[in-house]
């Protein structure tokens, strides 16, 4: 792959000039580093990444005024993606030949330029003559309709007059935003549906930053309705109702947008002062907590990591995605909306929280454009909270605790030879991204595996599925009916309050007399794993792991001597992973110097320190 985008570089917004460009996007522009022409790139490139920051400088040099000459002649031979790319330089030029063509695509046939066309004229000054298509879009709803009513929406925002500090001495103000799924207290829906391991994550960290001296109070801010619901002492959940009561798929939120966004405005003003605006995804809730927090000129604080762009080098590498099938998966995971976005945010965040990973800052600099000129930027490691691990232990050891007999009547149901044998278990979100098929596949497809540990597959919501969760259960069903003797061994759990899930590895480090041998196997197939925080959780109990061997991972997993780093992006990568995990099952050096490592360097108090280390450097820029 070639290093074009190791050099990219994204123009600075002027602060001055935000609230009347907010709906703009900054991203991917600057020099590439080669010497091919950008458009020729965005005409024939063959490196999916390249040719994506290939058009963002097209895009960028059209709206300096130094557009190349062959623009609507591009748009007119090229091939989906080179039509795609093509008309954000359009909408910048603005020329009556490609008016005409932004015109032809927002009201074309065509369903991916209808939207790009859309999006192109959100970040241009309005088109009157685009309005009745783009009214039309909007009407239809979905996505593309989410981007028709951007461009429809009156061009800046008023003035607002930035919010007078409190006086000194005034401890840290923080608000975390957090829209994917349902999150409480308890987290009694944690692994349903799209509530995972980050709700886990941020009902234990609002306590332990709450926990900080330098903190005065921490507000989660999530969707539902409802009062206020306290973590501890100066933390609490606060609700933000957008998109009806049911479940509501992050993908499926966008049309959203607007209603979201009114709701996260009065939800910032009302809670007044606020030093860190804290957003982790290239999703609807950061998209829209950005656009507020500018127009209130507030601080938000964004953890930078190179999802979209990473998983597409990764599908290209592996031959799934080129020029053609890129087209085609961006109409359904909006690829190329979410790379600018996490571009966008890169740049107008006041701080940048990395997660640690091998290589973290270059693999940044090639694929996302992070360089010298982002000043405040912290490597801070996720972490886990150790008090509930020893809890789960303790109430498991008891011998009387009631998820670890639910388990053994689950084992007890399968046929006698299954009973007492070690389990592999796997948690989390029903999501074809969390690679539940593949750990199936890998397993059923193995006569040795599957006759030397059954398999638990704890997530999603199994009596009311959602459309992704019903997905990944239908190729789940249809594994196990292809490979004879998958089913007996096979236990589809369902989603657990996080306690429970706790009592479950537990439960499969420690054995359960009758039904499950000690020493069991916790097994990660994600395609993508940003860090890991189940993976910990198993390290932390004490548990064989298997986890992916890039993304996060690779940090704390030491191959052989923590657990188990594994290829996930084929069966036969995860097939070796768990055998070789289940080798090491019963290794208590492992899991001393696993729980060890969890301990000492990845507890939900320290990545609080490095957090507050953050947002109090932000708060004196």
């Amino acid at each position: 792959m070639r290093g074009a985008r190791s050099r990219q570089r994204a123009r600075r917004r002027d602060p001055a000039a935000t609230a009347e460009s907010y709906a703009t996007w900054p991203a991917m522009t600057g020099h590439l580093a080669t010497t091919q022409d950008p458009l020729d790139l965005v005409l024939t490139g063959r490196d999916v990444l390249d040719t994506l920051a290939a058009g963002a400088e097209l895009a960028a040099a059209a709206a300096r005024g130094a557009a190349p000459d062959g623009l609507v002649d591009a748009y007119a031979h090229g091939d989906a993606l080179a039509r795609l790319l093509v008309l954000p330089a359009l909408a910048a030029v603005g020329t009556d030949a490609a008016t005409r063509l932004l015109l032809a695509a927002v009201g074309g046939p065509d369903p991916a330029e209808r939207e790009h066309a859309a999006w192109a004229l959100a970040n241009v000054p309005p088109v009157p003559a685009a309005a009745p298509a783009l009214t039309a879009l909007r009407a239809g709803g979905g996505f593309a309709g989410m981007l028709a009513e951007l461009a429809l929406e009156p061009r800046g925002a008023p003035a607002v007059r930035s919010r007078p500090r409190a006086p000194g001495g005034r401890g840290l103000r923080i608000v975390q935003v957090f829209m994917q799924g349902w999150i409480d207290s308890g987290l009694t829906r944690a692994g349903a549906g799209d509530a995972g391991g980050i709700a886990t994550l941020l009902v234990h960290l609002g306590a332990a930053l709450a926990g900080r001296p330098e903190v005065e109070e921490v507000v989660t801010l999530a969707r539902g309705a409802g009062p206020p619901e306290r973590l501890a002492h100066g933390a609490r959940i606060e609700r933000v109702p957008f998109g009806g009561d049911g479940p509501l798929a992050s993908t499926d939120a966008w049309p959203h947008r607007r209603e979201l966004e009114r709701g996260l405005e009065r939800a910032l003003r009302r809670l007044g002062p606020v030093d860190a605006v804290h957003l982790r995804f290239a999703d609807v809730a950061s998209f829209s907590a950005a656009r507020v927090c500018e127009r209130l000129r507030l601080p938000y604080f964004f953890t930078l990591a190179p999802d979209p762009h990473a998983l597409i080098r990764r599908r290209q590498l592996a031959g799934g995605l080129d020029r053609d099938r890129f087209v085609q998966a961006d109409r359904r995971e909006h690829l190329l909306f979410r790379a600018r976005l996490v571009e966008r945010l890169r740049d107008g965040a006041t701080g940048l929280a990395l997660l640690p990973r091998p290589g973290a800052r270059d693999e940044l600099a090639e694929l996302v454009g992070l360089d010298d000129r982002h000043r405040l930027v912290r490597t801070v490691p996720e972490g886990i909270a150790i008090e509930a691990l020893d809890a789960a232990a303790a109430a498991v050891a008891s011998g009387a605790d009631p998820v670890a007999r639910q388990l053994a009547a689950a084992v007890g149901a399968l046929p006698p030879g299954r009973r007492g044998l070690p389990l592999v278990l796997s948690v989390g979100r029903l999501h074809r991204v969390k690679g539940f098929a593949g750990l199936l596949e890998a397993w059923a497809g193995d006569p040795a595996l599957r006759g030397a540990a059954n398999l638990a597959i704890v997530g999603g919501d199994l009596a009311h599925p959602s459309a992704e969760e019903r997905g990944v259960l239908d190729a789940l069903h249809a594994l196990r009916d292809r490979h004879p003797g998958a089913g007996d061994g096979l236990l589809l759990l369902g989603h657990r309050p996080h306690r429970d899930v706790l009592r479950l590895m537990a439960a499969a480090r420690s054995g359960i007399p009758g039904a499950v041998a000690p020493g069991g196997v916790y097994a990660c197939a994600s395609e993508k794993e940003e860090f890991g925080l189940a993976l910990l959780e198993a390290m932390g109990s004490g548990l064989s792991v298997m986890g992916p061997d890039t993304g996060g991972p690779p940090m704390f997993i030491a191959d052989g001597t923590t657990g188990t780093l594994a290829d996930t992006g084929s069966v036969a990568g995860v097939r070796d992973g768990l055998r070789r995990a289940l080798a090491l099952r019963l290794s208590d050096d492992l899991a001393v110097h696993a729980a060890a490592t969890v301990r000492r360097h990845f507890t939900v108090e320290t990545m609080a320190a490095g957090l507050v280390d953050l947002y109090t450097a932000g708060r004196g820029a």
